[in-house]
């Protein structure tokens, strides 16, 4: 487990598998609320771009997944900033950096 700021970040690496998956969880989110897991599909497809939010164990997580053996330092970084970001922007914009793919076509 890592400290950014103020977001606890955890690192699960499969080297068998060639990858490394890092995560936060995000507080305050109730998964089952039909209308906040049709929002963060939506994200998943415009807004959260690298990182992802996903559900493990009941929780819902930010989370970055990159192959082990093509991953550098700036990738790692850029990665775990991704993850950060997607976790302090829910409930707002829902984005993992500033760019966005696709329209918000408000559905």
């Amino acid at each position: 487990s890592l400290q950014y700021g103020d977001i606890p970040l955890h690192v699960i690496t499969d080297v068998p598998a060639d990858r490394i998956r890092v995560f936060a969880p995000v507080m305050g989110t109730d998964v089952g609320d039909a209308a906040v897991l049709f929002r963060v599909l939506r994200a998943n497809f415009e807004t959260a771009l690298d990182a992802r939010y996903c559900i493990w164990r009941g929780t819902l997580y930010a989370a970055f997944m990159h192959p082990l053996a093509s991953l550098d330092e700036p990738t790692f970084v850029d990665g775990m900033e991704q993850v950060v970001t997607l976790v302090k922007t829910t409930g707002d914009t829902y984005s993992s950096t500033g760019l966005r793919f696709g329209g918000d076509d408000g559905h």
